[in-house]
């Protein structure tokens, strides 16, 4: 069960693996960058990135080490030291398992 407050439906399973991402901007330039991920869960993951994302963009994403791409939509972002914290709900029924 989740700790009193979390509002998640699945556990966060930590991880550390490298991933790249993708997304555009809000002017819409493409931007990419090489991302390290935190955790996952059945429903997303949290990844940390050298950029700020704005919540409800897409996101593609492809990690080798945990066999894991696809889409997915940011829903947070929050600054930490020179990086970024950014919350991913996967799309498109991928699910992570």
């Amino acid at each position: 069960m989740p700790p009193k407050g979390d509002m998640r439906r699945h556990e966060r399973v930590p991880q550390a693996a490298p991933v790249q991402v993708s997304w555009r901007d809000r002017l819409g330039n493409e931007k990419f960058a090489c991302a390290e991920i935190l955790d996952v869960s059945e429903a997303g993951m949290r990844v940390k990135v050298p950029e700020s994302v704005v919540e409800q963009t897409l996101v593609t994403f492809r990690s080798d080490r945990l066999a894991l791409h696809g889409r997915a939509s940011a829903k947070s972002c929050v600054r930490q030291g020179a990086k970024y914290l950014v919350g991913l709900e996967f799309i498109g029924g991928l699910n992570w398992k």
